[in-house]
């Protein structure tokens, strides 16, 4: 088990112009640590506005912010495979972390390896239903969906596009996952080698807000940044245990 992780987390930044950087192509599920059992626990701060009433007046306008300091966890439980199509059924992801409030709850997740992708998609009744189904290959769920990571990974690339149906006529970096830089890291500390760590961070960028996802293979997403520009909401974590067989 790995112990508390030093005080680092990856912040998203303007594109790096290495845009040919990879990393060899590798066992996905390695990469990604995916086996029933493993989990990771993430420490951070969210703040969030609470709704609004139509009595507002100044003084509670003061008092309609809130901040808290959390402790998260993301569990693999329960796994099938389908052909090309690996899904895991995840409790609880820092993809729970965005628009936070009181009261949220850790929330059910597929995450989905298929071919050279990696996919998260929240688990909605429909989706568990069709995760059970043994007859369900899964792909058109898949092909409905946009990767989060692409292997091998290269930097400053769009992940594969998503619905066939809808185009991507964009050519910026904006509105897709794409991997802005990577680093090493030491984390000798809490058990590693001593020797450097690639630690690779994907954004999602919009106008009205951007998600940061740091990403380092064979140990998994170590840490997590959400930002909206507009009204007031949160959250940053970074991995501070982690079970990994």
């Amino acid at each position: 088990m790995f112990g508390k992780i030093a005080k680092w987390f990856v912040l998203c930044i303007a594109a790096s112009a290495v845009g040919g950087t990879q990393v060899p192509e590798q066992d996905l599920q390695t990469l990604l640590r995916l086996k029933i059992g493993n989990y990771w626990v993430y420490r951070g701060t969210v703040e969030w506005t609470y709704p609004s009433g139509p009595e507002e007046d100044a003084k509670s306008a003061r008092t309609r912010f809130g901040k808290k300091h959390i402790t998260w966890k993301s569990e693999i439980i329960e796994e099938v495979t389908r052909g090309e199509v690996k899904a895991l059924l995840v409790q609880g992801s820092i993809f729970d972390l965005p628009w936070y409030e009181p009261g949220t709850k850790p929330e059910q997740y597929l995450w989905v390896i298929y071919r050279n992708r990696f996919y998260s998609i929240g688990a909605k009744p429909e989706i568990l239903a069709r995760f059970h189904d043994p007859k369900d290959s899964l792909t058109t769920l898949i092909i409905a969906e946009e990767p989060v990571l692409q292997f091998p990974l290269r930097l400053n690339k769009c992940t594969v596009e998503v619905k066939p149906e809808e185009p991507r006529e964009r050519d910026d970096l904006r509105y897709c996952w794409f991997l802005e830089s990577k680093s090493g890291k030491d984390l000798s500390s809490v058990g590693l080698p001593p020797n450097a760590v690639d630690v690779w961070t994907a954004c999602y960028q919009t106008i009205p807000s951007h998600e940061v996802l740091g990403f380092a293979p064979t140990i998994g997403f170590v840490s997590f940044d959400f930002s909206h520009h507009g009204t007031l909401a949160e959250a940053h974590v970074k991995l501070v245990e982690a079970h990994l067989q």
